[in-house]
């Protein structure tokens, strides 16, 4: 699964806004399948409709900005878990708090019991009753004008009472959001921001919804400024790892370097270097034993961070036929770094000097290449393996941290060389005796 969204690159720094995170199409959930949500008639926010882009998969908006760093720019498919609880942009300053006003104007106080006159309601609405009585003497007095019966006087009296009791009352928390509502409503020039609607994934599991149910129904958030830190709603750092894996770059390979150069002998080895090309979006180094690696790491607007690392594990050699005409050699050494003779790049391969190179005779085992056992033209390839792991926080030097642990859902990562043709000649011994 990809994460997708729009991008513009700065150096080795770019950043996305995730306005949408992909969570179907691994699944194999087809997009047609997935019925609207409409909101339920409530003084609770439902979540507003949900359905499909234009493309193969279902969205969800994050909204959030994924500052990415390091090696990044990657393609790498993996599962992005949907959040619990999301937030929606809502309304400016005015017209998102108009709509909270209007749906909490229509939503009763909390009743408080008291021996005196009832407390009137926030905004000048009607006052509700402070008992459960429906009577008449249980509601504020109203005069009837004169051409009135007092039959439609009390019979008016009640109905309003009893509409009173039967509206929702508004919680504390409710009545705190409509409070500010009115605030900004009112603010001339016009408060500078976003109201949120926050509300269960609904493409989250039943028991991953449970985290919104004490969230504020909608947050108001100033411009500049980044939801808060809400158990739910922020994007947990496992699942930054996911998007640092989703972006990472490795190192590709240049074409493969064999000595001897040109043909091969059978039964005679043929040694192997291979050269490692920086990523063109971020860095490649090595650790302190020489072992390469790359790293990327994902930022959120407030601080939070992880960084997925992959470094080099293997150096395997395809010799482009069957292990019956060839014997591959490939040491773990083979996989640590040396540089190239001009200083400028990083090779994995054989570290045999070319004197040791002219010593190997028939049979011998080598460090990193290829014996040929029969004549014939084949094409050789070397791939590297690259191993993620994943920690909390900002890249370190150095390398992955002791506690840099596998990323969830991801796999590791491979890349190979252009094949090269490998000419094998059959050696011609002469018996003069």
């Amino acid at each position: 699964m990809q994460a997708i969204g729009t991008f513009r690159a700065k150096g080795i720094r770019q950043v996305m806004k995730y306005q949408f995170i992909s969570v179907f199409a691994a699944l194999g959930i087809a997009a047609g399948s997935l019925a609207l949500l409409a909101a339920p008639a409530s003084a609770d926010n439902g979540p507003p409709q949900v359905g499909c882009t234009t493309g193969s998969s279902c969205m969800i908006e994050l909204n959030y900005s994924i500052t990415y760093t390091g090696s990044s720019g990657g393609n790498n498919g993996i599962v992005v878990p949907p959040p619990p609880c999301i937030g929606v942009p809502f309304g400016d300053a005015h017209t998102g708090s108009d709509a909270i006003i209007s749906l909490y104007n229509n939503t009763a106080p909390v009743a408080q019991p008291s021996s005196a006159s009832p407390n009137p309601t926030a905004g000048g609405a009607s006052p509700t009753p402070t008992g459960t009585s429906t009577s008449p003497a249980a509601s504020p007095s109203v005069t009837p004008p004169a051409s009135a019966s007092p039959a439609a006087s009390v019979t008016a009296t009640a109905s309003a009472s009893l509409a009173a009791l039967i509206r929702p009352a508004l919680s504390g928390q409710q009545q705190q959001i409509l409070n500010q509502a009115e605030q900004l409503a009112g603010s001339n020039p016009i408060a500078q921001g976003e109201w949120y609607q926050v509300y269960g994934d609904p493409y989250a599991s039943a028991a991953a919804q449970q985290k919104c149910t004490t969230l504020p129904p909608y947050i108001w958030v100033p411009q500049g400024g980044t939801l808060p830190r809400l158990g739910g709603l922020n994007i947990p750092p496992e699942t930054l790892a996911k998007l640092a894996y989703s972006q990472l770059t490795t190192a590709q390979l240049g074409t493969v370097t064999l000595d001897p150069k040109g043909q091969s002998d059978t039964n005679l080895p043929t040694f192997l270097d291979v050269t490692l090309q920086p990523p063109k979006l971020g860095v490649l180094t090595v650790t302190a034993t020489g072992v390469p690696y790359v790293w990327a790491t994902a930022t959120t607007p407030d601080g939070e961070s992880a960084t997925v690392w992959a470094k080099v594990t293997a150096l395997s050699i395809d010799p482009g036929t069957t292990s019956t005409n060839a014997t591959t050699f490939s040491d773990r050494r083979c996989t640590v770094a040396h540089l190239s003779a001009n200083g400028h790049a990083y090779i994995l391969g054989s570290r045999y000097s070319k004197a040791e190179m002219a010593k190997v005779g028939v049979g011998q085992r080598i460090d990193c290449g290829v014996t040929y056992n029969a004549p014939g033209t084949y094409g050789l390839t070397a791939t590297v393996t690259w191993h993620p792991c994943w920690a909390q926080g900002l890249a370190t030097p150095g390398g992955p941290p002791a506690n840099c642990k596998k990323v969830p859902g991801a796999t590791d990562m491979t890349t190979t060389t252009p094949v090269d043709q490998v000419t094998v000649r059959e050696i011609q011994s002469v018996n003069n005796g």
